[in-house]
């Protein structure tokens, strides 16, 4: 199945694979193989996989700034928003 007929499907999960130089293939395959078990395929779900290089991954700290590089540089419009640590205790009231 092609991407574009992938986007067509009414949930889509995109699942980036981000390091610092390129998967070798065996690692490649084994990650892929691991995160597809996570999505249950039908007619109106499915995933695409895609890979990423980024050589200074690890030159940063690790920060919600840092994480919002990441997901501009891979194509996500998704912004991490700063969480107010008050906030921690209306979720542990389940």
């Amino acid at each position: 199945m092609e991407e574009e007929d992938i986007n067509a499907i009414l949930n889509v999960f995109r699942i980036a694979l981000i390091n610092d130089e390129k998967l070798n293939e065996e690692d490649s395959f084994f990650l892929k193989s691991f995160f597809s078990d996570f999505v249950n395929n039908t007619n109106l779900t499915n995933f695409i996989i895609t890979e990423y290089i980024q050589e200074d991954l690890y030159d940063h700290e690790v920060n919600i700034k840092f994480f919002n590089k990441i997901l501009k540089d891979i194509g996500s419009n998704y912004i991490i928003e700063e969480f107010d640590e008050m906030n921690w205790i209306y979720l542990s009231q389940d």
